[in-house]
């Protein structure tokens, strides 16, 4: 029962093939200013994901691997593509009907071509200031000790 099924390795996939490093179940582009991190959450009540993208501002605190609900500024694939958010929930949710080759090249066409940029954006202060500014990260968790970092300049 521990063989990957097809959301978990498009998700692999993806982190491999961007270089990120894996820890924990989590992967992790270590940025001189921000740490992103991708984690995949299975939800407790069927066979459906939940794709979580995080930000970790290195400048309010020295973690080489925070765990992703521990980020400064947290965000759910569809809330960061919002235009995507209906098939990203199809993609995700395994009982959705579809070909496995199908959910696994939509998938990754996603992370690929519409995610990676927005992570790179958000490698730096400025370029989450940026994504904050053109509402990006409307539907983002912002916490407490990122909000004045991020609002500095912002104006």
């Amino acid at each position: 029962m521990s063989e990957r099924n097809v959301v978990q390795r498009a998700f692999d996939e993806f982190g491999r093939d961007a270089r990120f490093e894996k820890k924990s179940g989590s992967w992790y582009r270590h940025g001189q200013e921000v740490i992103a991190v991708s984690n995949l959450q299975k939800s407790q009540y069927g066979p459906r994901y939940y794709f979580n993208q995080g930000f970790w501002l290195r400048e309010l605190g020295d973690e080489r691997y925070p765990k992703p609900n521990k980020c400064h500024v947290q965000a759910r694939l569809e809330g960061l593509l919002p235009a995507a958010e209906e098939r990203i929930n199809e993609l995700l949710d395994l009982e959705c009907e579809m070909s496995d080759e199908q959910r696994i090249h939509e998938l990754r066409a996603l992370l690929d071509d519409e995610l990676l940029p927005l992570i790179e954006r958000g490698s730096t202060i400025d370029g989450l200031r940026a994504m904050l500014a053109d509402g990006t990260l409307r539907r983002a968790g912002i916490r407490g000790p990122a909000q004045p970092v991020l609002a500095s300049a912002a104006s």
